[in-house]
């Protein structure tokens, strides 16, 4: 018997559809930034058949040890943290292989903040620095700041850690600190009181933060899943950065900021600066991982020489991305 066409079409639609499983990545992070807004929010993460489980943490060694146990699998990070656990150099003292596959931002978005009574870099001699971690993140940003005016870590000012911003602003509050870096908007600075000292922006001109790192070997048995989030990452940067979008961008951003237009625009501009935003398609900012190298040179943490950027680097699964985005 030969069947219509329409017979076949009404047979067709009655086979049972096999819908492929979405991979999940397990992805650490303190803050959802613009770029994983936009590749959540506009599908681009979808389109590569990857759901993410966001998990935010408020201090940079939970997130590193999660990483290593293998409960995260991806984390967005500053190339300082990757390194110095790389290094054994984190709150842990062992070695970690891990590699950085893609770009994130340029530049320090932080602020040298002290406590009511500090006036200037000298009264802060004896004082205690509020740290998320005290020989990682924006702390050695901090050590390399006041070693410019004249202030040596452990012998005019000592390190303790309290964990994120906010912890710090709280400790600060407390009077259990009297400085720490901040990246908190200059309105909650002057509500609390606070007086900002310097802006890192003033003082350190590259600087790699944002990046997307893993362990070495989870990145070379999962090299397409990593290549496929990799790419969802750069068209989300590409969109982000094309001005037709800006509206609504700053529309997706409205959730991350409690509905505060301000910030939402605020957070816009920062995403698409030349010097603070996003590397243009996501790149690796090899001249901001060699500043980092060189700031921890600076603290005493690293022996020169120090090592080549590319020493933490793994382009392998941004360059395959990038050839792929047409296909």
């Amino acid at each position: 018997m030969k069947l219509t066409k329409g017979a076949v079409a009404v047979a067709l639609a009655l086979l049972p559809v096999k819908v492929m499983a979405e991979d999940v990545i397990k992805l650490g992070l303190f803050n959802r930034d613009t770029a994983i807004i936009v590749a959540e929010s506009k599908g681009f993460l979808k389109q590569e058949n990857i759901r993410v489980e966001i998990n935010t943490v408020t201090d940079s060694p939970t997130l590193l040890r999660n990483l290593i146990k293998g409960n995260y699998d991806l984390i967005l990070n500053n190339a300082d943290n990757v390194i110095a656990w790389a290094e054994g150099q984190g709150e842990d003292p062992q070695k970690n292989d891990f590699v950085i596959f893609l770009g994130g931002s340029q530049g320090v978005d932080q602020k040298l903040v002290v406590a009511p009574g500090i006036n200037d870099f000298s009264a802060l001699k004896g004082k205690v620095f509020a740290v998320d971690a005290p020989t990682t993140g924006y702390a050695i940003v901090g050590v390399y700041i006041m070693k410019k005016h004249g202030l040596e870590w452990n012998r005019d000012y000592t390190f303790k850690s309290f964990g994120n911003t906010t912890a710090r602003a709280d400790a600060m509050n407390r009077g259990d600190a009297s400085g720490a870096m901040m990246s908190m908007p200059d309105d909650d600075i002057q509500k609390r009181g606070f007086k900002v000292l310097a802006k890192s922006e003033d003082y350190v001109k590259h600087y790699a933060r944002g990046l997307g790192a893993t362990r070495r070997d989870w990145a070379n048995t999962h090299e397409d899943l990593v290549v496929r989030f990799t790419r969802a990452m750069i068209r989300a940067s590409d969109w982000v950065q094309d001005p037709k979008n800006k509206d609504e961008a700053i529309q997706l951003l409205l959730s991350e900021t409690k509905n505060n237009k301000a910030r939402a625009e605020a957070m816009y501009a920062q995403t698409i600066s030349p010097t603070m935003g996003l590397t243009p398609r996501s790149r690796i900012d090899l001249e901001g991982i060699r500043t980092v190298l060189e700031l921890r040179e600076v603290a005493g943490l690293m022996k020169p020489p120090v090592p080549k950027p590319e020493k933490y680097v793994d382009e392998r699964f941004y360059k395959k991305a990038l050839a792929t985005l047409a296909k």
